[in-house]
């Protein structure tokens, strides 16, 4: 098992970062696939790890159960905690869906035509 994280994504908590830390999925010998992943707080390091059917799956559940522990923290909760800074963390099950992918409003005169 590699201890390089596979994917790393820094928050931003207070003025400093708040790494979380994503690795390779693995096929654990019970058959089920595990996703470990690691969130710096900064008074200690959590680890944990979610399962599922394949690699993907076990991915996208340590992704969504990552999302919820931020988001159920005192430090979002109060405001501390974002992104890019925004409060949308862009992890499932919100990603792809918040206000980092809303189109800039277009200038008078410039809005795209189409089919009426």
């Amino acid at each position: 098992m590699d201890d390089a994280a596979f994917l790393e994504r820094e928050f931003e908590l207070d003025g400093c970062s708040l790494p979380v830390r994503f690795y390779m999925p693995f096929k654990a010998p019970g058959g089920e696939f595990q996703c470990r992943y690691s969130v710096g707080w900064p008074e200690r390091e959590v680890r944990r790890y979610a399962c599922g059917l394949d690699g993907v799956q076990a991915l996208m559940l340590a992704m969504r159960t990552v999302h919820t522990d931020l988001v159920e923290s005192n430090a979002y909760k109060g405001g501390r905690l974002t992104w890019c800074e925004q409060a949308d963390l862009d992890l499932p099950p919100t990603w792809g869906g918040g206000s980092l992918y809303d189109a800039p409003p277009q200038p008078d005169g410039d809005a795209p035509t189409g089919p009426a």
